[in-house]
């Protein structure tokens, strides 16, 4: 919209003037595009910002331009090459031309914008890096602005400090789900979104991949839960250490969902996370380290809750299935399976670890088995169970020490006795040891 002149007057930057009848002077007359093309201005705006022009309220101009709508675009584009309609359509980028979108998928590495078919510019990081996968999260609004020194779009958010920085960490704004397929999943080919196959939309194929993808967001009030189909999965589930959301590890039964360890442990948390796995059975077939290894392992600070899951082969003294260093473990409320032949301890905690031992439920020991110590809690560890709602139906095939005490280690099952835990010899207590 240009400035209207007076109506009769040549120069296009003349001034209105009030008329002064004492002096005869009269006064300039409106065009009727100086009153028409404002109004229409206006109300253009009012409209991109959402709103139905009223005469009941007189700050819809402000209201519009609060909303955002007019630098806001959801992403229509494929993969990590994002695309914005804005309205009014942008006619060209310029410098400092600032955008809020919203990727349809998670960048997986670098990408560009296309803004009303203008052409794809490339988004970097401040600094000028180019993205790193997980940046720009699917869902998640992200603001970008056009430095046409470099031609190019920069994502803000926090930490953005270049080479060596630390990144952007987006939250989950809603739990989610990620999908595992041993069978049809592909770690490179799909988004790990789907359960079937569409287009990019798919399973991974291991639940690692989940893994990564889970923990490049950061600690929310959201849970990521990860569904594993049926089958076996042979690699070691290891959280890394560092903070993100709560996360379910969903098999899909205990007798069909198999994770044999690989490298370490079967599950392995640590850090200030806190996971929880399900539904799923893990045999530990593999030691490369020469080291002891365990089932469920949390270490320094992290949890790990256990539900309805099956603990098969360790066949090693030095094994252990739920083990707790300075971290916590649960032995959750349901029916949980102990198939293995030979185990250091069912149930270890060590170095001020904790496990806890979920009421009511049961252990069932599927076969002959044989402990170092069924219960051990040594340097500071504590054991807890509430004996009375606890069973551990097939105790009778278990051989060995039902429980150990030592370094001011502790065992407690309310009062349940000495007899509670499985074992064909007595418990014993050492240098400090509590049971009780």
């Amino acid at each position: 919209m240009k400035y209207e002149q007076p109506y009769g007057v040549s120069d296009p930057n003349a001034p209105y003037i009030n008329g002064d009848p004492s002096i005869g002077r009269p006064g300039s007359i409106p065009p009727a595009a100086a009153i028409e093309y404002p109004q229409r201005e206006i109300i253009a705006m009012i409209n991109a910002g959402g709103f139905t022009p009223s005469d009941a309220d007189l700050q819809q101009l402000a209201r519009a331009i609060q909303s955002g709508k007019v630098i806001y675009g959801p992403d229509t584009g494929a993969g990590n090459n994002y695309s914005v309609t804005l309205n009014p359509p942008l006619l060209a980028y310029s410098d400092g031309l600032a955008l809020w979108i919203v990727p349809q998928l998670s960048n997986t590495g670098p990408a560009t914008l296309n803004c009303n078919a203008l052409g794809a510019r490339n988004i970097v990081r401040r600094g000028g890096d180019p993205l790193a996968a997980g940046d720009m999260p699917g869902g998640y609004k992200s603001l970008v602005t056009f430095n046409a020194l470099h031609n190019n779009f920069e994502l803000y958010g926090s930490s953005f400090t270049g080479a060596g920085g630390t990144g952007f960490i987006p939250i989950l704004t809603a739990n989610t789900n990620l999908y595992v397929n041993a069978a049809t999943g592909d770690d490179t080919l799909y988004d790990g979104t789907a359960p079937t196959i569409s287009g990019p939309h798919g399973p991974f194929k291991t639940i690692m991949r989940a893994i990564n993808e889970t923990f490049k967001y950061g600690p929310s009030v959201f849970t990521m839960t990860i569904n594993v189909a049926a089958g076996t999965y042979n690699e070691s589930v290891i959280i890394p250490q560092v903070t993100g959301p709560t996360t379910i590890i969903q098999g899909a039964g205990m007798s069909s969902t198999i994770v044999n360890n690989t490298t370490d442990s079967c599950f392995v948390v640590r850090g200030p996370n806190n996971i929880i796995v399900q539904n799923l059975r893990a045999n530990v077939v593999n030691n490369p380290g020469g080291f002891s290894l365990a089932h469920w392992a949390a270490y320094l600070g992290a949890t790990i809750r256990v539900k309805n899951c099956l603990c098969g082969s360790i066949n090693s003294a030095l094994g252990w299935s739920f083990f707790a260093y300075s971290g916590y473990v649960f032995c959750d409320t349901g029916n949980h399976i102990v198939a293995g032949a030979n185990y250091g301890s069912v149930f270890a905690a060590n170095y001020n670890g904790v496990i806890n031992i979920g009421a009511p439920g049961s252990l069932t020991l599927d076969g002959a088995l044989t402990v170092a110590n069924f219960a051990n809690a040594g340097v500071n560890g504590v054991i807890a169970v509430y004996g009375p709602s606890w069973s551990f139906p097939g105790a009778g095939g278990c051989t060995g020490p039902k429980y150990l005490a030592d370094m001011n280690g502790a065992i407690y099952t309310f009062g349940a006795g000495g007899s509670f835990f499985p074992g064909s010899v007595g418990g014993s207590l050492a240098r400090g040891g509590q049971y009780g």
